[in-house]
């Protein structure tokens, strides 16, 4: 008997295969297939169960209709029918973005070996990054799909953003940090158009990790976003149901303070779903962190790093940036002064760490009440329980 689920995979199987089409530029095929698929989402919204699932497979199934009516458009106009003025105003009308524009490339330097304790998250992310790149082979034996997305979450000035460059490195993967604000474009179906273009663009790479970071801000729940912001989404949808690791060689990373405002679709199996608590850093951590900011700073013989990590638990790693800098402003504003320079104290950082206090303490109280809200305990327990 057909079901929500059949219909919904078959649909992904039309969506692949017209959006295959479409860039080989048989855009009559892709239009016929685009629209298949768009039924076989209609139909499975009209048996989902869940309020949830309904409702994403409906915006599924709009959003596709929507893009099989542009090919035909796009189709029916005659090659060189548009005047001159139209095609100027289409070329610089802000709805296109090139590679520079999306996105900042780059190779990373920073593995796991530069990152002090966290092992719990590193063997995470492993697991859910790396090995799909480096043991492929195993993947496809044992069946399991690779190419999910994964989500990073925790307070904000935790590392998020350092640990998706040390997966990259780890894998030898080119690491995509995408300017999630170069997304956003004022123009009617230009972000949309955008999205699609950040995953063609790093489809071309050999070996690559797409990272969104702060997806919350074009990946908001859509029962609570205007239209442009669903079909963003939307986009985000189609992209990531079509990522297969195996042709594509291709991980989608995505890091974010509210993982509890992003539509719950997208952490659905398939898309992001693996999500990984990123806290803030434990003991190993935290003296690797200090070591990295004093490094260059001249130290009094009464300062042990070992007991500054032990005097800053619950601080975050850019809270322990500022508190070095805080610290070495002391001796600094006496010698301009015209006191005699003099070694950073153990005495000065007892003096910052008495007026400043972990910044995500506050972070901690929001979070439990927003998750509480929406009802989603038992995805966010991990974070609850600390």
């Amino acid at each position: 008997m057909n079901s929500a689920v059949t219909f919904a995979a078959q649909a992904r199987g039309y969506a692949k295969a017209a959006k295959d089409l479409e860039e080989r530029g048989d855009k009559e095929r892709a239009r016929e297939l685009y629209l298949k698929a768009a039924k076989l989402y209609n139909d499975a919204s009209m048996m989902a169960g869940d309020d949830i699932d309904r409702n994403t497979q409906r915006d599924l199934a709009e959003h596709l209709f929507t893009k099989a009516q542009s090919l035909k458009r796009s189709a029916a106009v005659p090659s060189g029918g548009r005047s001159d003025s139209r095609r100027d105003q289409d070329s610089n009308d802000g709805s296109s973005i090139s590679k520079d524009d999306v996105f900042l490339k780059e190779i990373p330097k920073v593995g796991f070996s530069d990152i002090g304790g966290l092992e719990d998250v590193k063997e995470e992310i492993r697991k859910a990054i790396i090995y799909p790149f480096t043991h492929k082979e195993l993947y496809q034996m044992y069946g399991q799909k690779a190419g999910e997305g994964i989500l990073l979450y925790g307070p904000p000035g935790c590392g998020k953003t350092m640990m998706a460059k040390a997966a990259a490195k780890e894998c030898g993967a080119d690491f995509i940090s995408v300017k999630t604000s170069s997304i956003v474009s004022k123009w009617v179906g230009a972000s949309e158009k955008n999205v699609k273009q950040v995953f063609d663009i790093a489809r071309g790479e050999e070996r690559s990790i797409i990272f969104f970071d702060e997806i919350d801000s074009i990946a908001a729940r859509r029962s609570e976003s205007e239209d442009y912001a669903k079909r963003v989404v939307n986009e985000l949808l189609a992209q990531m149901d079509g990522v297969d690791t195996a042709s594509d060689n291709l991980l989608v990373l995505a890091a974010t303070n509210e993982p509890w405002a992003i539509d719950p679709a997208l952490r659905r199996p398939g898309r992001f779903s693996k999500l990984v608590f990123v806290p803030e850093p434990d003991l190993e951590a935290r003296e690797a962190i200090l070591k990295i900011h004093l490094k260059k700073r001249p130290l009094d013989d009464n300062v042990d790093i070992r007991h500054l990590a032990e005097l800053t638990d619950s601080y975050s790693g850019a809270d322990l940036a500022a508190i070095c800098k805080e610290a070495a402003d002391i001796p600094l504003g006496e010698a301009l002064r015209g006191g005699e320079a003099r070694n950073i104290g153990l005495q000065d950082f007892k003096m910052v760490l008495e007026k400043r206090k972990p910044s995500i303490v506050s972070w901690y109280i929001e979070a439990r009440s927003a998750i509480q809200k929406s009802g989603e305990e038992q995805v966010f327990a991990e974070l609850l329980n600390k």
